[in-house]
């Protein structure tokens, strides 16, 4: 098991621990969530309240939180004075950008390998993030969703794929006005749209659930139930053939036959559509795309999305349910 001289990990659950407003967490308290977390981590635990004490002064006199002690009774427990403060809010220091670096360059050596394909992103972002610490902070900016429910789930959902542990889950459609549970053994997280979604399996159905992230109440990892391995779903494959996330049992893809203006053909050549686009250019500028794909809602929207300047061309069902929609939202405009 590994050591625990790196106390990078302690401030964050300590940090975590004393922002949560809903209850109070002296050394005590502080000690078990750390060591809990630790050993779900595979970290060996700290044996010392002494230690969880070094770290509050830590953060007290090198991130400059502001720590300050509550007397209930006999108990002190620890506050932060700013509610706005957060330990992951400080910035990097010359050797964790360096660290950064070196992450970035191991990440890399993933590069082109099948599943690997957002090492690339991850690696640009780590680079261009070390330079943003130590340059100028308005150089760039990425497309993300800051006020995302459900975001905080993120982090533990990747931390239980990664160490094989099942979760219960609470979920709540959209629509529904009632909570559902769900007893998930997670497999997959992928980012659409600016929304992340879980893909787990379900033991009663013996079949892969879809979960938006932003539609989950609550997670916990249940720690008396043995995790089932994947061996059964390639990922890569998953998605090859879909646009988006949502995959109906045993549609098979359809072949798509799409025709964009001429205004709109050099952004679908710089950035085709799906993997498996194919083009060919007219003569006055339009562009014929072809793509073998599932039909699914996410595919709805995005030849939606760009208004008068497509028309789908085959097949004729495809081409009927695009003039549905079409009809229908032109018919709230009369």
């Amino acid at each position: 098991m590994p050591d625990n001289k790196k106390p990078s990990i302690r401030y964050i659950i300590i940090d975590r621990c004393i922002r949560n407003t809903a209850r109070d967490y002296g050394l005590s308290e502080l000690l078990a969530a750390v060591n809990e977390e630790l050993i779900d981590r595979g970290v060996e635990p700290i044996k010392s309240r002494t230690t969880i004490y070094t770290d509050i002064n830590d953060l007290e006199f090198q991130f400059n939180a502001p720590i300050e002690k509550v007397q209930k009774g006999n108990r002190t427990y620890f506050k932060y004075s700013d509610p706005n403060y957060s330990y992951g809010n400080q910035p990097l220091n010359q050797e964790e950008i360096e660290h950064l670096r070196d992450a970035a360059n191991i990440l890399s050596k993933f590069s082109g390998v099948p599943g690997f394909d957002w090492i690339h992103d991850i690696t640009s972002k780590l680079e261009i993030g070390t330079f943003k610490e130590s340059g100028d902070p308005n150089v760039i900016s990425f497309d993300s969703s800051e006020f995302l429910k459900g975001k905080n789930f993120i982090g533990p959902i990747f931390h239980a794929i990664v160490k094989k542990k099942v979760l219960k889950i609470s979920y709540q459609k959209f629509k529904s006005s009632k909570e559902k549970t769900h007893q998930v053994h997670p497999y997959h997280l992928k980012e659409y749209d600016s929304r992340w979604y879980i893909l787990g399996y379900l033991p009663h159905i013996d079949d892969l659930i879809t979960l938006g992230v932003d539609r989950i109440n609550k997670v916990e990892v249940v720690k008396n139930d043995s995790f089932i391995d994947n061996e059964r779903f390639d990922f890569v494959d998953y998605f090859e053939d879909l646009i988006g996330i949502w995959k109906e049992k045993d549609v098979k893809p359809i072949n798509v036959k799409l025709k964009f203006s001429k205004k709109m053909s050099d952004y679908i050549l710089t950035k085709p559509i799906h993997g498996s686009q194919k083009e060919r250019s007219l003569d006055d500028g339009s562009l014929l795309v072809e793509l073998e794909v599932i039909p699914n809602y996410e595919l709805e929207n995005l030849i939606l999305s760009f208004h008068s300047h497509v028309e789908v061309l085959e097949p004729e069902s495809f081409r009927n349910r695009i003039i549905e929609l079409i009809t229908d939202a032109k018919s709230k405009y009369e």
